[in-house]
């Protein structure tokens, strides 16, 4: 039997004990990455990376190498114990920094003493039926703000996912549009419009959060000669597009794709999709690049 999956480091030691004053605590003030493991290694590090460090002069958290420097090393650290425990080979990292504990109030210390947080957990056990015949999608009332300079990154303040999580009672997503219904994400996944031929995503220079899975797909997309034939395009999605498109899909760095097979609607209307083929040609390309 798998035993559960459980480390905690505080700054590369071993211990679950952080300082009552951290901003972290206090403000949500720092960044996270959650990342997937598998077989010892991440296979989207570089745009978890790569996002963080955006996080980093987004947040003014402190000198990009360094914390750049902290971040890798950290992660090794834990990784390196992985290596030793068979039971946590694949399963989910999950990297905290926070601007540390000096300085009272919301200004921010002008030196401040990030601290890294770094916890192993088991992988989700989410059921296969919902890679293979897909999820039903429920529209959440709660709506997005219009947050230009924190959209993007992976700050730590999550409550809009926090409150628009409670309204699933049961399901496996939702959906989250802003105040001008327009479509920007799922609670904890990032959307796919599939409609003639293209694959596209939801523009998120207002809001959202820019998931390392679509950063790397849409990359993909552009290289000559890539697997992934269809263009992904980026712009502003109206919920009532979603009515006449072919087909939906939600992904993240964790469970990879999931297609939809019904989105929920607030006012109680559904629409059914069928699985789209290109769901399966970018589950192919995720299986082969990124061991999902």
């Amino acid at each position: 039997m798998k035993k559960p999956a459980h480390i905690t480091h505080v700054n590369g030691v071993e211990t679950s004990a952080i300082n009552i004053a951290d901003r972290g605590l206090a403000y949500g003030d720092g960044l996270f990455e959650t990342m997937r493991i598998v077989q010892g290694q991440i296979p989207l590090l570089k745009w978890h990376l790569k996002r963080f460090l955006r996080g980093v002069e987004v947040l003014g958290l402190g000198p990009i190498d360094d914390l750049q420097r902290d971040f890798l090393k950290y992660l090794t650290i834990a990784l390196d114990e992985i290596k030793n425990d068979a039971c946590l080979d694949t399963s989910i990292l999950k990297l905290i920094v926070t601007r540390g504990s000096n300085g009272r109030g919301y200004m921010p210390p002008i030196d401040p003493q990030c601290q890294f947080v770094v916890q192993v957990f088991d992988l989700p056990d989410y059921p296969e039926i919902y890679r293979q015949q897909g999820i039903e999608l429920k529209e959440c009332e709660y709506r997005l703000a219009f947050q230009p300079q924190l959209a993007g990154i992976k700050h730590l303040n999550r409550l809009d996912q926090v409150l628009a999580s409670q309204e699933l009672l049961g399901q496996p997503e939702g959906l989250m549009l802003d105040y001008q219904d327009r479509v920007i994400e799922g609670t904890k996944s990032n959307l796919l419009m599939l409609s003639q031929n293209k694959v596209i995503t939801p523009n998120l220079d207002a809001c959202g959060v820019q998931g390392v899975l679509r950063d790397a797909l849409m990359a993909a997309s552009s290289e000559k000669g890539s697997e992934l034939a269809v263009p992904f395009l980026e712009r502003d999605i109206n919920f009532d597009e979603l009515k006449s498109c072919d087909g939906l899909a939600m992904i993240n760095s964790v469970f990879g794709l999931w297609p939809v097979r019904t989105l929920k609607c607030a006012d109680g209307q559904e629409i059914n999709y069928k699985l789209h083929p290109q769901c399966e040609i970018i589950q192919q390309y995720l299986k082969q690049h990124f061991l999902f």
